[in-house]
């Protein structure tokens, strides 16, 4: 899963159809400068469910256990760490979030919406493409366009800096010969303010995925069958979740260089959840102080001990979880 999702990416990033002058002619990417009265997403009574279609709401919930205590406090340990990167606000019950305050969940939310001309314009391609069997692409870094949001009304303890985000990459690219539609995202955030006492946890962040030309819309929601989301900390180190929407209902989550977690009465630097909601089961893998691989016999060999090369039976934490169904 982690080979296909960084060969996935670096098709997007790097590859696809012919970027001559032509095809250039063809990428309708463009500067995108759009205001927001708020960068928070919440759900709003009577209307469509907003949460539903950020990255960790399976998930959060997900992670719940279905006898109380059987998880050993992890849980509420990886939401926790979780909350810095989401700008997550937790419901009563500490099992979900009422609201999140993130550049990924909000490029997501304003495609979905269909808000931006520009950003309509690049499905549009992705669609024509599908129909005629062409190869296409919408990448802003081609035609030098930036993407850049601005939050009207930001809290006064928000740091100035983190009031307007830049995305230094959106791309759409439609593979004819895989029959597959693939979306990358980039984001960059600007540098703290040397005076802030809490600059914004997130220094970058990306996200991937692969859609069935089949089902991918101009409007609304495309579901997507797999994607990566990934997350770049100042202070807390990274977080990287892989999403199996076909085939295996599986997500993965990995922290590295992680700090200020605690689990199973541990203090480690990398955690690995893989949550199998197929069989409503979560395994945490967990090390500390471990390289991911280690030179053997003059080569470079995966480290077992570390928490992402671990196999099932060396999990630190296994329990059953609560059902989530109807995962998107």
């Amino acid at each position: 899963m982690f080979a296909a999702i960084a060969v996935m990416t670096a098709f997007m990033v790097g590859c696809g159809p012919d970027e001559s002058e032509d095809s250039r002619a063809l990428n309708p990417a463009a500067d995108v400068d759009w205001s927001l009265e708020s960068f928070r997403l919440s759900d709003t009574k009577g209307l469509d469910s907003v949460l539903q279609y950020t990255a960790f709401n399976d998930f959060y919930r997900g992670l719940k256990p279905r006898e109380t205590g059987a998880d050993k406090g992890s849980a509420q340990a990886v939401r926790q760490h979780l909350d810095a990167f989401l700008g997550a606000e937790r419901a009563d019950d500490d099992a979900q979030y009422i609201s999140v305050r993130n550049p990924l969940d909000l490029l997501n939310e304003v495609i979905r919406r269909g808000e931006v001309d520009n950003f309509n314009a690049g499905r549009r391609l992705m669609r024509d493409s599908i129909v005629k069997d062409e190869p296409a692409r919408y990448n802003t870094p081609i035609n030098d366009a930036l993407i850049r949001f601005t939050e009207a009304e930001s809290a006064e303890s928000t740091p100035i800096e983190d009031r307007t985000w830049v995305y230094v990459m959106l791309d759409w690219t439609y593979n004819a010969e895989m029959n597959k539609v693939f979306r990358a995202t980039q984001f960059v955030a600007q540098s703290p303010n040397p005076q802030s006492e809490t600059p914004p946890e997130v220094a970058s962040a990306a996200w991937s995925g692969r859609y069935s030309a089949e089902t991918f819309g101009t409007a609304g929601f495309n579901q997507p069958e797999f994607s990566a989301t990934s997350f770049t900390g100042r202070t807390m180190g990274n977080v990287e979740l892989l999403q199996e929407f076909v085939g295996t209902q599986r997500d993965t989550l990995t922290l590295t260089n992680a700090s200020d977690i605690t689990i199973n009465g541990t203090e480690p630097d990398c955690v690995r959840v893989v949550l199998n909601y197929s069989e409503s089961q979560a395994r945490i893998f967990l090390s500390a102080g471990e390289p991911a691989t280690l030179e053997q016999n003059g080569t470079r060999e995966p480290n077992p001990r570390h928490c992402g090369n671990q196999q099932n039976g060396d999990e630190a934490v296994k329990y059953l979880t609560v059902t989530i169904t109807g995962r998107q």
